[in-house]
């Protein structure tokens, strides 16, 4: 399977110069389909890990993305779902991919709004006190192709070029960037996520931006 959010983000911290670790893959990755902490393992979450073993895009002080480890010695993704279970949402129906290092922000699929093909949507979970999630790709690789994006635009923010501070961040503040994904917008708009967002009032203008792309 192709990957070309996946080549980008890695070609844009390539470009920018900025701290990447890629571990090689293991010798028998799950298969799509295969049961990963009772869930069926996502197609696109197979090609990646026939890819690579784990992937850290930045450091633990300024991080966007660590990528679970998944190789012959462990499989995080099993690890840190199965370590999150809860009977409520959002960790009822999600299974954990990858975290924002040093914090409890966190990267899920959802297997059960899986579309024809068996790719699963990406769902951004801030899992301090109000536990809030946010739709943010309709299958893994956009959400590389929008992570890159937003980095190439983190790379001329006054602030972060100032003082290592962004202005701004991913997702929250880049709802334009998560709407030029047509197929996650229509999801949107009809309700396919509404059991397990729990936005507050500070998230419906966020929502609002991203609907509005649906024309």
């Amino acid at each position: 399977m192709p990957l070309p959010g996946l080549d980008r983000l890695i070609e844009v911290y390539r470009k920018h110069g900025l701290a990447m670790n890629i571990k090689p893959p293991g010798r028998s990755p799950p298969e799509a389909g295969a049961l990963v902490a009772s869930h069926p393992f996502d197609p696109v979450l197979a090609a990646v890990y026939r890819r690579l073993g784990a992937a850290d895009f930045g450091d633990e002080s300024g991080g966007q993305l660590f990528l679970n480890r998944v190789d012959d010695q462990l499989n995080g993704i099993a690890l840190d779902t199965e370590g999150f279970r809860r009977p409520e949402e959002p960790f009822h129906s999600s299974v954990i991919f990858g975290n924002i290092p040093g914090l409890a922000y966190y990267y899920a699929v959802v297997p059960k709004l899986a579309d024809e093909q068996g790719r699963q949507p990406v769902i951004y979970i801030d899992a301090y006190m109000d536990r809030y999630v946010l739709p943010i790709a309709s299958n893994v690789d956009r959400f590389f192709e929008a992570l890159s994006h937003y980095v190439d635009m983190l790379m001329v923010d006054q602030g972060y070029l100032f003082d290592g501070m962004p202005g701004i961040h991913f997702p929250t503040s880049v709802p334009e960037l998560i709407a030029r994904d047509r197929r996650l917008v229509e999801m949107i708009v009809t309700g396919r996520f509404d059991f397990i967002m729990n936005l507050g009032d500070e998230f419906q203008d966020w929502l609002a931006r991203v609907k509005s792309a649906r024309g």
